[in-house]
């Protein structure tokens, strides 16, 4: 059971599949050019350093694991992120990308900004919160491949618990802020 965990875990890290949603998103809807400049954006700016990071640290002991799932370790995993993902949001809105883009952006660092407060008295799972987000932009999209993913987000919810990196309480706590960031950010595009 835990290689099955652990298969699943992997498949749903946000790390992975964030970037794959958005290649697949903007290759599917924008001319190329844009696609590749949005996509090298937001991957190349957000998703490969904090691969980068996480990797380096992991290797050189700082995170006990790639997932950080220590409390305190993860501190710093957020200080790292968020001015990434700050950064990348402002340039969006100042080059006047979609409104949808835009605003999809803004909700996921809003969601990333509320785990790291979130953080100072439970780590909720990253995992599970982003992969809700992910769920909900894809449900406005295709609504059947949003009802997959968010199945899929169970099973990641299971293989959390199971590989001993959250607690029931933890995956809970990060499926409340997935879900409510989420119905937020869906009631702003106009979406519900």
């Amino acid at each position: 059971m835990k290689k099955i965990a652990n298969f699943i875990s992997i498949t749903g890290h946000p790390l992975l599949t964030i970037p794959v949603f958005i290649l697949i998103v903007m290759f599917g809807s924008e001319v190329a050019s844009n696609a590749s400049l949005i996509s090298f954006l937001i991957i190349g700016c957000v998703f490969i350093p904090m691969i980068l990071w996480m990797y380096l640290k992991a290797k050189n002991g700082t995170y006990t694991n790639f997932d950080v799932s220590n409390k305190t370790q993860r501190k710093s995993l957020f200080l790292f992120a968020v001015p990434l993902l700050i950064v990348v949001t402002v340039i969006l809105f100042v080059t006047h990308q979609s409104k949808n883009l835009c605003v999809s952006v803004l909700f996921a660092l809003i969601l990333l900004v509320i785990s790291q407060i979130v953080n100072f008295f439970i780590k909720s799972s990253l995992h599970v919160s982003f992969n809700i987000y992910l769920a909900s932009l894809i449900f406005t999209q295709n609504y059947k491949i949003g009802i997959v993913v968010l199945l899929y987000t169970g099973l990641i919810s299971w293989s959390r618990v199971k590989l001993g990196r959250h607690t029931l309480k933890e995956v809970i706590v990060g499926l409340f802020i997935g879900i409510v960031i989420s119905v937020i950010m869906l009631k702003v595009e106009g979406a519900i």
